[in-house]
């Protein structure tokens, strides 16, 4: 049984209400704010960036048509979807400064390309409000029933309404543009809303839970680098028309897995958004797996594919994603029961020490008066009732030494001011006199820890030698504290009859609990086994780098 060390835990804010908005409130969120720096980096720019990217980069191509991405709407919608209702506002207008921005750059249909955008914007804060207010407190894109929305939503209805709105602002008068353009302007917008708007949300979830980040590795990150130029090698190739051809077009299949394996939905979203548009830039230049037809034949089988292979990694991301939110879950319920845990085990040291100082100040102070008042007593009666007096002395007395035996177990005060060593033995010596345990007790190169961990060590050894003289039924128990490596270990042996591990599955006892919570409190494990004398082992383990030297008070 093992104790890991302790988990952080990361929160997020919470989102806002509409109830709770006042005009006031509003106008407080972007001026003097502390968060405005941030706002202001982490959504203003790049989405100014991106939509001005958006609309520039298209008037690059030979067939400004034929675009293989369409970056403004997806880039405000996954913005929108993991930033809190609050700052839409600043994405919104953001988004219309990138956008005006790159028209004044290419001025050419400015303001029918204005409009259209804008009209896009409108729609794309509507499907962000709907699918928002769908899911409630769940995470965006992770169920299955978000994610059936976001593709009707954002894949099918807000592509075909974006052409036929930027068809009536550009054609003028109410007419459309050519049925094949407004179909290849919805593939287009449909094909990027399902790549970049899942990349950027789960992006933007690593970035906010360090949890999520287990496999962001630079080995890795080199690896899929590798792996990456290998597919642009395969696809780059001059095939000869034949089996090969086909495969070319399942050879990212392999690749997609390993990263969703490996990095989670936010890498093989990134990833599928690279392969996508490598593959559809391939066709366009008639290579690769699609580069087989005229380029608008070539574009359409690229988008094809990307749909249907960006279906399927997307409900298979999210069971992935699913899986993974439930283990961090767990692990913040542990951290947070740790924390509990030991917060209770402090408040329980400081009842120990109210306890121990009341016993020792008040109790024992009090049968010291009372064994006084029973000498001034004995003096005043007849000498044949004086041995009854003398025997209640006699108890009273050892009534004394037991409340003094407890009050010191229950608060070593030698811990404090002579160290661990010296508490240690102390300890054994006490057990050896009361019981018929005989205890023996080693330190070797005594470390230095300070006041919490010796505490938290004494407090092991007592729990664990308790346990050791109530049930092992043994008649020696050895105490080792030593340091092996990096590592301050401690021992606990004894020639009882032993734990059964099915018994520790199935009933841990409160004395192993507790050792267990004050071995996470070192950052460090404890293992049950079995002792080289026969019985049980009990052994601690926490590393020395985070054992601070003693304060003037422990030495």
């Amino acid at each position: 049984m093992q104790a890991s060390s302790q988990v952080n835990q990361v929160g997020a804010p919470p989102p806002d209400t509409a109830q709770n908005r006042s005009p006031s409130r509003r106008s407080e969120r972007f001026t003097s704010s502390p968060l405005d720096v941030r706002i202001l980096i982490t959504n203003v720019l790049p989405l100014l960036v991106g939509c001005m990217l958006g609309h520039w980069l298209p008037t690059l191509g030979h067939n400004p048509q034929l675009q293989v991405l369409w970056i403004p709407g997806p880039v405000l919608l996954g913005w929108l979807l993991f930033t809190p209702r609050s700052q839409w506002r600043g994405c919104i207008l953001a988004a219309c400064a990138g956008t005006v921005l790159s028209l004044l750059l290419v001025p050419l249909s400015a303001l029918p390309r204005l409009l259209a955008s804008l009209g896009e914007f409108a729609m794309v804060a509507m499907v962000a409000w709907l699918l928002q207010r769908w899911r409630g407190d769940r995470a965006a894109l992770e169920d299955y029933r978000d994610l059936t929305l976001f593709l009707l939503l954002a894949c099918v209805l807000l592509p075909l309404c974006g052409a036929w709105w930027y068809a009536l602002a550009l054609g003028g008068r109410g007419s459309a543009l050519a049925p094949a353009t407004m179909r290849e302007f919805a593939l287009t917008s449909s094909v990027s809303y399902l790549l970049l708007v899942p990349a950027l949300v789960n992006v933007a979830r690593i970035l906010e839970a360090p949890e999520r980040r287990h496999g962001w590795h630079w080995q890795t990150l080199g690896l899929a680098l590798l792996l990456l130029g290998l597919l642009v090698v395969l696809w780059t190739v001059d095939w000869q028309d034949g089996v090969v051809t086909p495969l070319l077009t399942l050879a990212p299949i392999p690749l997609l897995v390993w990263a969703l394996i490996v990095f989670g939905i936010a890498g093989a979203s990134l990833t599928m958004v690279v392969v996508a548009v490598l593959g559809m830039q391939l066709g366009l230049e008639a290579m690769g797996p699609f580069g087989f037809w005229t380029p608008e034949r070539n574009l359409l089988t690229g988008q094809a594919w990307t749909l249907c292979t960006g279906f399927a990694l997307l409900f298979l991301g999210a069971l992935s994603e699913q899986k993974l939110s439930n283990r961090i879950k767990l692990q913040r319920a542990y951290a947070r029961l740790g924390e509990v845990t030991g917060r209770m085990l402090v408040v329980q040291e400081e009842e120990r020490t109210r306890i121990a100082r009341d016993l020792h100040d008040d109790v024992n102070q009090s049968l010291a008066a009372i064994s006084i008042r029973l000498s001034t007593l004995r003096n005043h009666i007849p000498p044949a009732e004086r041995p009854s007096v003398v025997e209640l002395q006699d108890q009273l007395l050892s009534v004394s030494n037991d409340i003094r035996a407890i009050s010191h177990e229950l608060h070593p005060s030698i811990l404090r001011f002579t160290g661990l060593a010296s508490a240690l033995d102390a300890f054994c010596i006490k057990r050896n006199a009361r019981g018929r345990l005989r205890l023996r007790c080693t330190i070797e190169d005594a470390p230095r820890l300070n006041d919490e961990q010796e505490l938290s060590l004494f407090r092991i050894v007592q729990e664990a030698v308790n346990n050791v003289d109530k049930h092992a039924r043994a008649s020696v128990a050895d105490v080792l504290v030593c340091v092996r490596g990096q590592n301050v270990v401690l021992r606990v042996d004894d020639d009882g009859v032993g734990i059964l591990a099915s018994h520790l599955r199935r009933t841990p006892g409160l004395g192993l609990i507790s050792m267990e919570e004050r071995a996470r409190l070192l950052a460090g494990t404890l293992h049950v086994g079995t002792s080289p004398l026969g019985g049980a082992r009990i052994e601690v383990r926490f590393p020395l780098r985070d054992a601070a030297p003693r304060g003037a008070a422990g030495q």
